[in-house]
């Protein structure tokens, strides 16, 4: 059990942000008012949280080494997971709700801040450790994401 606890990586600095990070977009999503249905949210979820995981996680902090996550980088916590999973999932679902064609940039270009804001404090609070990244890089990618792949991903999943 004591090894179970020490792989949560929860004494990271700065752990607590995206774990409540992680919380208040879970709890968020299930209380908002849905017009995706249940089976939209459950696909977005996990075909978000796999991407996310797979490029970040195992691209980006692995093959590429462009920054670490916690105490040691050779170990994911739970704040990874929350941080690289959980999170972009509940955004891009919140996002797939709220989204309408005719304000689309007005909601890529809000959520954008918000991922760029979440990037940016998992440093500030010393949970991110860049290491030849900056967290600006990751906009033109974000704002493809909420411009491009997710409402492809909505009308595709809406394809009968």
């Amino acid at each position: 059990m004591n090894e179970f606890i020490h792989n949560l990586d929860l004494p990271a600095k700065g752990a607590w942000f995206p774990i409540t990070l992680g919380v208040i977009a879970l709890v968020y999503l299930l209380f908002m008012p849905k017009r995706l249905t249940w089976r939209e949210i459950y696909f977005t979820f996990g075909i978000v949280a796999v991407v996310a995981i797979v490029v970040d996680v195992f691209l980006m902090m692995n093959y590429l080494d462009i920054f670490d996550l916690g105490r040691d980088p050779k170990q994911e916590g739970i704040g990874d997971l929350i941080a690289y999973g959980v999170v972009p999932a509940c955004y891009a679902i919140i996002f797939l709700n709220y989204f309408k064609e005719e304000k689309k940039w007005m909601y890529v270009i809000l959520f954008t801040i918000l991922s760029f804001l979440s990037e940016w404090m998992l440093v500030q609070v010393g949970y991110m450790k860049l290491k030849g990244w900056h967290t600006w890089y990751s906009i033109p990618v974000v704002l493809f994401v909420f411009g491009v792949w997710l409402p492809w991903h909505l009308r595709l999943m809406r394809k009968e």
